[in-house]
């Protein structure tokens, strides 16, 4: 008896026992598992399918819950609804027609809404956001209309005829969401077969849902807590405002969540603060000062090099010497290359770090080289190695590249420092063309503009409002940009109407070097390099509100690298994306791919076309393959200099153990 007790709670709590909407979260939680396993921009690993498949499955079951609740609460409160007794079939009946009645008004309320509301391309997040709401609350409420009709169907021949009893209690809404998720499984398996996909070929589905359940039970944890707190402030607000009891539960929910949020939010500035002490940190590999007067940080310059951070040593000290420029090219270098750095602890205002920078310039003699680029670097500071090294060996050195730091976190946790970026770069192009309108036009340089990801960004973006005219107005004779994150409006307003914004055909988009061949026209002097697999690019709020390009129909028709059985859907779509990113800058040292954001294989193609095409092909070749090896060079030396650096302290910590031994 006891074992068939236990049973039957088991069975219970797979939905028996629980409200229909209870069930219909359960269901939908179950079924948005198959379309987690649809493929995207990116190979996946197990951990980030279950990252993604326990995201998207508790948030399956958390937004129907939520949903419900509002549903339910504005349903009352228009028709002052009471709880009413389901000991009774009276009872069943009148709380079973409320339920689909207020359910199905939601549902018409829901359509009627996201139809008045068609996407277009310019909307406002805002307004694609309601459309999308009131789309995804009128479907869950049409589901619970149906569910809610079942159960009292149920319910009622149970009352009708005892023996029934067993038909209430078979478990329907996980085992049937199960099915729909097992059947969708199936079929995009199948069809990623016939397109020769293994983008998931390292995914294993079960431990995947394994890690799944343990990522949702921890959010369905958290959500327990936000249900304890909801009910807290429920109470509160019936005992103390009684005229907004019907509103009661909503004001629960709002105000637990804004607990939550001032938690995490408690939580990120903390993490920030460990990750900013991480970018400032002195590597083992770069903790003495570059030799080279035409670097920043060197005994001559006026910018220490206590001041470069992390990313700024590296800079100053991997830059090019003349010996090694002889060597590759097979001719002699024309001068030494200029590498200019400007950290955040240069200075603590825009205006005094834009002055030191060109006064570095000024002192190095940057004016005087052939090229002189200006380069805004992602997030942590990081300027590319192979870009820098590039251009100084097809120049023969004989250029010069000066950046500005904004943050020292990685690009993904310096959104927020993206309008100082924006800010440091206008005021440095400012200073930089400003001197060279002033040199006779004989001796200026050339003025050449380099960004990657959050890099690309902050500079493309002092443009914002301008068009592509304004380059040559500035004396920018071309530009490289990789990796293009979508929130850059610049390039949003170029893609949106490229005929107003570069009426000469001056800038194009393209996702190879063969692909520029073939589409530059002869005014093309700026480059916008978009890999189709990259997500970075793509990835916007805007993918929970409208279908992307990239997805269009028919499938056949989409860029290489997009997947042909994707389909679009607005949570799935934005999580499955964001874990995209998870694996789009995955690279190895020395080995060049072109994947995802990793644009090292791209990167000597576009230098030698757009800023040094003299060079010749054997040179190019030996660049490419002198690049390969430095970058391994240095990665090796990072990590010798680290497990060194370790090995001195556990040894110094033996000697201090040993100390205080003796003196006992």
């Amino acid at each position: 008896m006891k074992n068939s007790a236990v049973l039957r709670r088991a069975i219970g709590l797979l939905g028996p026992d629980r409200s229909v909407t209870e069930r219909v979260g359960m269901f939908a939680a179950a079924a948005v598992v198959g379309p987690t396993f649809e493929p995207g921009l990116q190979p996946r690993r197990t951990v980030h399918q279950a990252i993604a498949t326990g995201l998207l499955s508790t948030g399956a079951l958390l937004g129907v819950t939520l949903a419900q609740s509002m549903i339910e609460a504005a349903g009352r409160a228009i028709t002052r609804q009471r709880s009413v007794s389901a000991e009774s079939t009276s009872g069943v009946a009148t709380r079973v027609g409320f339920q689909i009645t207020v359910n199905s008004a939601a549902a018409l309320a829901g359509v009627l809404v996201a139809r008045s509301l068609p996407p277009h391309e310019d909307e406002s997040l805002r307004r694609g956001l309601v459309r999308t709401v009131a789309d995804r609350t009128g479907r869950v409420a049409q589901i619970t209309s149906v569910a809610t009709a079942l159960v009292g169907t149920g319910q009622y021949i149970e009352r009708r005829w005892p023996r029934a009893t067993w038909l209430n209690r078979v478990p329907v809404a996980i085992p049937m969401g199960t099915i729909i998720a097992a059947v969708h499984i199936s079929r995009v398996r199948r069809r990623m077969r016939s397109q020769n996909n293994t983008s998931l070929d390292g995914v294993s589905a079960l431990p995947s849902l394994g890690l799944a359940v343990i990522v949702g039970a921890s959010v369905w944890l958290l959500r327990l807590a936000e249900r304890t707190l909801a009910l807290g402030v429920t109470h509160a607000v019936r005992r103390v405002a009684p005229g907004l009891t019907p509103v009661a539960w909503p004001i629960g929910h709002l105000v637990s969540l804004a607990g939550f949020a001032v938690v995490v939010g408690v939580g990120y500035q903390y993490a920030i603060r460990q990750v900013e002490q991480g970018g400032s940190a002195i590597e083992p590999a770069y903790q003495d000062a570059p030799t080279s007067a035409f670097v920043s940080g060197s005994p001559t310059s006026s910018v220490t090099f206590a001041s470069l951070s992390r990313e700024g040593r590296r800079f100053a000290n991997m830059v090019l010497d003349r010996g090694e420029i002889d060597d590759v090219m097979g001719q002699q270098a024309l001068a030494d290359p200029i590498r200019v750095f400007i950290g955040l602890a240069a200075a603590t205002t825009v205006a005094d770090r834009v002055q030191s920078a060109l006064d570095e310039l000024v002192r190095t003699g940057a004016f005087d080289r052939s090229v002189l680029c200006i380069a805004s670097p992602t997030g942590s500071g990081y300027v590319n190695y192979v870009f820098s090294e590039a251009l100084e060996f097809f120049t023969l050195g004989d250029c010069a590249t000066v950046t500005m730091q904004y943050s020292l976190r990685p690009s993904s946790l310096s959104l927020d420092r993206a309008a100082t970026g924006i800010e440091q770069n206008t005021a440095l192009l400012h200073a930089v063309t400003g001197y060279v309108r002033g040199m006779p036009a004989e001796r200026r340089p050339r003025i050449v503009l380099f960004g990657e990801s959050l890099g690309a960004q902050t500079l493309l973006d002092t443009y914002h409002h301008r068009t592509v005219t304004a380059f040559d107005r500035d004396h920018i004779d071309a530009s490289l940009f990789l990796g293009t994150p979508a929130a850059t409006r610049f390039a949003r307003a170029w893609r949106v109407d490229p005929g107003r914004v570069d009426p000469q055909r001056a800038m194009i988009e393209v996702d190879s070097f063969i692909e520029y061949q073939t589409e530059a026209a002869p005014t093309t002097r700026h480059v916008l390099l978009t890999h189709h697999d990259d997500p970075i690019p793509v990835f916007t709020p805007r993918l929970l509100v409208r279908k992307p390009d990239w997805l269009v129909d028919p499938p056949e028709s989409r860029p290489p690298g997009v997947p042909r059985s994707t389909r679009w859907r607005p949570g799935t779509t934005f999580i499955l994306t964001g874990v995209d990113l998870l694996n789009a800058m995955e690279v190895v040292p020395g080995r060049f791919t072109r994947r995802g954001h990793d644009y090292r294989a791209d990167i000597p193609d576009f230098v030698r076309a757009l800023f040094a095409p003299q060079a010749r092909d054997d040179q190019f070749a030996a660049v490419c393959q002198r690049l390969r090896e430095r970058e391994m060079r240095w990665a090796r030396q990072r990590v010798v200099a680290e497990q060194l650096a370790r090995a001195r302290e556990a040894i110094e910590r033996e000697l201090q153990t040993w100390a205080v031994t003796s003196g006992r």
